[in-house]
């Protein structure tokens, strides 16, 4: 069972039109609507995977019930209600994000309460994306803590302030590239020596997430890079959060972070091709996961995996 939790969710809109013009009417010509946030979206990646999962977080009532119906999960109406995002795919990609909701006092210690009780059935636990107003920036860290005393590795995708908090967690931390910057105090000229700086400074695992350019990952004692294959089109949204589970999938299961790393990287070319975040498309999957390239950066210079 892998939890995954989200602490500031969100009702994701995507809107599709064939181009977009600042100042100009669109027709929308596809609205899809669905429940989101980023540990959501992990968890209903690794629902379509088929491995067993649980949602848990913080929300309204209404996002709660909801979610129930369609995800195993267990969120708690703590949000005085629930942002929306917007996604509108065009010619490009471009996302609107509204603020978090204020959380009602005390949540944190009630939600850690609430997981306490469920992490002696987990096998892996994942903290995804930002905090919602209220909610202390330290929240993610004890979460970690409290994961790493029962045995069940932790993967933690946050942000500023949480992310900052996380170092020395022993936890994976999964930064992108501004993040691993504004946590370094500066932007590295080599994403290979930012990850080991920060690997030093963090004591555990770091894997770097670069987009379209692939993982960069400290892990196991060795450095990694991870090329996935080009040519991959479609909505990027949810692209990280796809990988996210591939990491939890193979913490979970013990695999070595060659084939883990593998796996994320494929999970995240493969969400770009499905039409909303929370997706892979399978086919996509199956075709480029044999491709995705891992070698040793570092001392040893690209040996493959």
């Amino acid at each position: 069972m892998i939890i995954t939790v989200t602490l500031n969710p969100a009702i994701d809109v995507t809107y599709r039109l064939p181009r977009l013009t600042v100042g100009e009417v669109h027709r929308v010509t596809e609205v899809t609507t669905r429940l989101g946030g980023k540990g959501v979206n992990v968890a209903r990646v690794l629902h379509q995977l088929g491995e067993p999962t649980h949602a848990v977080g913080l929300a309204d009532e209404r996002f709660a019930e909801a979610l129930a119906s369609e995800l195993p999960s267990t969120f708690l109406p703590e949000l005085e209600d629930v942002r929306r995002t917007v996604v509108v795919v065009a010619d490009s990609t471009t996302s609107l994000w509204e603020p978090g909701r204020q959380a009602a006092p005390g949540a944190d210690r009630r939600l850690l309460d609430l997981l306490e009780a469920r992490i002696t059935n987990a096998t892996a636990l994942t903290v995804s994306g930002s905090l919602a107003p209220g909610v202390p920036t330290d929240l993610p860290a004890r979460i970690a803590r409290l994961a790493a005393a029962a045995g069940v590795p932790v993967l933690l995708d946050l942000d500023d302030a949480a992310l900052a908090a996380a170092v020395g967690t022993g936890a994976v931390l999964t930064p992108n590239e501004d993040e691993a910057a504004r946590l370094l105090g500066h932007a590295p000229d080599d994403p290979v020596a930012a990850v080991a700086e920060l690997a030093a400074r963090h004591g555990g695992p770091v894997v770097l997430t670069r987009g379209r350019l692939g993982l960069i990952a400290y892990a196991g004692g060795a450095c990694w890079e991870v090329r996935p294959p080009a040519g991959i089109t479609g909505n990027p949204t949810g692209a990280g959060d796809a990988a996210a589970a591939g990491l939890a999938r193979g913490l979970a299961h013990g695999r070595p972070w060659p084939e883990i790393l593998r796996d994320a990287a494929a999970l995240g070319a493969a969400a770009v091709a499905a039409p909303v975040a929370g997706e892979i498309d399978a086919e996509t999957y199956a075709s480029v996961l044999p491709d995705v390239r891992v070698g040793r950066v570092g001392r040893v210079d690209h040996e493959e995996a």
